[in-house]
């Protein structure tokens, strides 16, 4: 079984002049994340690695997420791949993910993964807010057969009020 989050970043700040990668996250993102990470406990919790993106908003994403559910740093990887914006380029990433793994998150951009989310869901969607998630759970044993499989469970954080 495999089973991947997919958590775009908090709301990044617009307030600096710094190039796109360097962005930092602005207050209401950091309060956003805290949040989402508090009422989505069950599914980011148990998870093996979470693989982020180097942008600052994204890696910032990452490590409050894992400071306000007690997960260990070192359970964050940087991963250069995921500095991305294009849906081929996570998927490719993806085939790559070493199969001992068997639950990971990957904190990204949009527009890559509201792409992701309607690649995998008959209910599509127009956009993934910053610090909203899916999830998606498959029956294999390798990550690269999950292309060609319908997802067994397909859960988001659209609707939630935080």
């Amino acid at each position: 079984m495999k089973e991947i989050t997919f958590l775009r970043h908090s709301k990044s700040s617009w307030d600096f002049d710094v190039s796109d990668i360097n962005r930092p996250l602005n207050e209401f993102g950091i309060e956003k994340i805290k949040k989402i990470a508090d009422s989505s406990f069950d599914i980011l919790v148990s998870s093996q690695i979470i693989f982020t993106s180097p942008a600052i908003r994204a890696h910032q994403t990452s490590r409050i997420l894992c400071n306000t559910l007690s997960i260990n740093f070192d359970r964050i990887k940087v991963c250069k791949d995921l500095y991305t914006f294009s849906k081929d380029d996570v998927f490719n990433f993806i085939k790559a993910i070493d199969n001992d793994y068997s639950k990971v998150v990957l904190v990204g951009h949009n527009p890559a993964y509201t792409e992701i989310s309607n690649y995998f869901s008959e209910n599509k969607i127009l956009n993934l807010p910053t610090a909203r998630w899916f999830s998606l759970r498959f029956d294999t044993n390798h990550w690269s057969n999950i292309f060609d499989l319908k997802p067994l469970s397909y859960i988001n954080n659209l609707k939630s009020g935080t």
